[in-house]
């Protein structure tokens, strides 16, 4: 086992070679004695282990599903940053999943809304499809969740989540940019009851448009962002980019949970717009997703209490008491349906049970559930960088297929962490109980025999291993920083510093002669004749090298060294 001796500004000392008067001619007893002087310093007491430096932050990350590998974007040696996309299974199977996911959401929302008044079933208007909205507010959701996530400093699931966050408003984006949508902004509405005027919302939407394309690209941003471990940027460019996405979101909640009522009531109905809930300047009420239908009922019922006042208007018999009476109930009636919305009242009166609404929402929640696990399963079409590391091996390649037996055991990329190095050593039964947790470490690499690196135990095994007859106890130290470029695997020994006294009167361990009780040293009278004497002296620490004095000599004595011993005559 290879001993190493610390000394932390240790003064050394003064070591001096002096032939011998009246000695025998042969000069070899006095070539092998040498003469040092008493001087204070400092003493550490170490324990070696021997043992291998280890990259225990490493990870084989593997596809979460069967696919055909679409894209590597990363090379062997590359250093990545938490949350870097590492590589790409093709998705088109789960974005459609997703999509039919979405789709199961609507229907079952639906569901009731058709129990409670299927004859009115219908749309007053082409609008954008009220999923459009759901796919943002779930953005919103997903950024938030990736804002905690940052803070919090788990870069990977941030990542992560901003990614679900492109993908919602990506999936908008498509909802609104159809052909369909276009063409109904151009063409003109046929149902009866609402105007047949061209569709007025054509530059909303196309706004709208603008800006989800806007979001997607600050969302971009932010991930190059996390992927050059710029968080606190990321972080920054996040709280900016949710303002953004609640405008976008409360422009196409506009447009997608409003309908417009008939122009036919007439002029005198300007009133009660301004009365009721009706924005005059765009002849818009808000309705509140899923109760289409039932707001187009109140608002049928509202429109026919309308145009009586508009007939009453248009007879000589009409006074301003009947009108005014005519008026005063379509309020009456806005007023109620607000309240029955706002109550959920209309719900049981329409028919539907307390049992069948639990089950309506149960089958929502289902919807949901499916949905959140289908964007998980569109996710694990993606290897993000659970950390920062380096990338050392990638066991796959464009166009490989991944069958559903072998995608869970292939390694995609083996990404290890080489800033976090531990080093795995032994240590001698004989001075295991001398070494604690925490104790601070030197450490020496065979391979770069001139760093010194420092570290601290970490891990004592409770159980020892025998080899050729030695029990050796493993231990873990963990190194600090270092500018020093290490490799897994690497040959190295650690001085565990396990005492440190300073300032201490110190001599050579040669010096020292006798048993433990009886030690002594050879003191110096006259230098120039060498005369010496025996001065019984009580030692304390004690290293590879060097022995404390308690008792028996004083700083500036000379004493006799002997040129050949190391340890003293019986340990201490």
């Amino acid at each position: 086992m290879k001993n190493k001796l610390i000394i932390a500004t240790a003064l050394l000392l003064v070591l001096s070679t002096l032939g011998f008067a009246g000695c025998r001619s042969d000069t070899s007893e006095s070539s092998q004695r040498q003469i040092a002087t008493v001087e204070r310093g400092d003493l550490t007491v170490t324990v070696p282990a021997d043992g291998n430096l280890d990259m225990p932050r490493q990870v084989s990350l593997k596809f979460g599903t069967p696919g055909t590998v679409k894209e590597i974007f990363v090379v062997e040696g590359q250093k990545v940053r938490e949350g870097t996309l590492l590589a790409k299974l093709d998705d088109t199977t789960q974005k459609l999943a997703v999509s039919s996911a979405q789709y199961n959401v609507e229907l079952a929302m639906n569901e009731l809304v058709e129990k409670i008044n299927p004859a009115l079933m219908g749309y007053p208007e082409m609008y954008p499809d009220t999923s459009t909205v759901l796919r943002v507010e779930q953005a919103q959701d997903e950024m938030v969740q990736a804002q905690k996530f940052l803070e919090q400093g788990e870069y990977q699931e941030a990542a992560a989540e901003l990614r679900l966050a492109e993908n919602d408003l990506d999936a908008s984006y498509k909802m609104l940019n159809i052909p369909e949508i276009v063409m109904a902004l151009q063409e003109q509405n046929e149902i009866s009851y609402i105007v047949v005027d061209k569709y007025p919302n054509m530059a909303s939407i196309s706004r709208a448009i603008k800006l989800i394309e806007e979001d997607l690209t600050r969302l971009a941003e932010i991930q190059t962002l996390i992927e050059q471990g710029s968080y606190d940027d990321a972080m920054a460019k996040l709280d900016t980019e949710q303002i953004k996405v609640s405008e976008t979101h409360g422009l196409i909640e506009s447009l997608s949970g409003r309908v417009r009522i008939s122009q036919r009531i007439g002029a005198c109905c300007q009133e009660l717009a301004t009365q009721g809930s009706q924005e005059p300047a765009t002849g818009l009420i808000p309705i509140p997703y899923p109760d289409t239908s039932t707001s187009l009922a109140w608002l049928k019922q509202v429109e026919e209490n309308l145009q009586k006042i508009q007939a009453c208007e248009d007879t000589d018999s009409c006074d301003a008491l009947e009108l005014s009476t005519l008026l005063r109930m379509a309020q009456h009636d806005i007023e109620m349906s607000r309240t029955i919305l706002e109550d959920n009242e209309l719900i049981f009166r329409g028919g539907v049970s307390l049992k069948a609404l639990r089950t309506y929402n149960l089958n929502v929640q289902l919807a949901e559930d499916s949905l959140k696990n289908a964007k998980q399963g569109l996710m694990n079409t993606e290897i993000l960088a659970p950390f920062d590391g380096t990338v050392v091996d990638i066991g796959v390649k464009e166009n490989d297929q991944l069958s559903a037996f072998d995608y869970s055991s292939k390694t995609a990329v083996h990404l290890v962490d080489t800033n976090t190095v531990e080093m795995d050593g032994v240590v001698d039964e004989v001075d295991i109980y001398k070494v604690q947790v925490g104790q601070e470490t030197t450490i020496t690499v065979d391979a770069l025999p001139n760093a010194e690196l420092r570290g601290k135990v970490t891990f004592i095994s409770p159980f020892g291993t025998q080899t050729a007859g030695v029990v050796e106890f493993p231990v873990k130290i963990s190194l600090e920083s270092s500018e020093v470029e290490l490799k897994g695997g690497l040959t190295a020994t650690a001085d565990i510093i396990v005492e440190k006294h300073e300032n201490v009167l110190l001599v050579p361990n040669r010096s020292v002669k006798g048993s433990p009780g009886n030690y002594y040293v050879e003191v110096v009278i006259d230098e120039e004749k060498v005369t010496t004497e025996k001065r019984p002296v009580a030692l304390g620490a004690q290293n590879e090298q060097f022995s404390e004095v308690i008792s028996g000599l004083s700083e500036g004595e000379k004493i006799i060294v002997e040129a050949t011993r190391g340890r003293l005559p019986t340990s201490l």
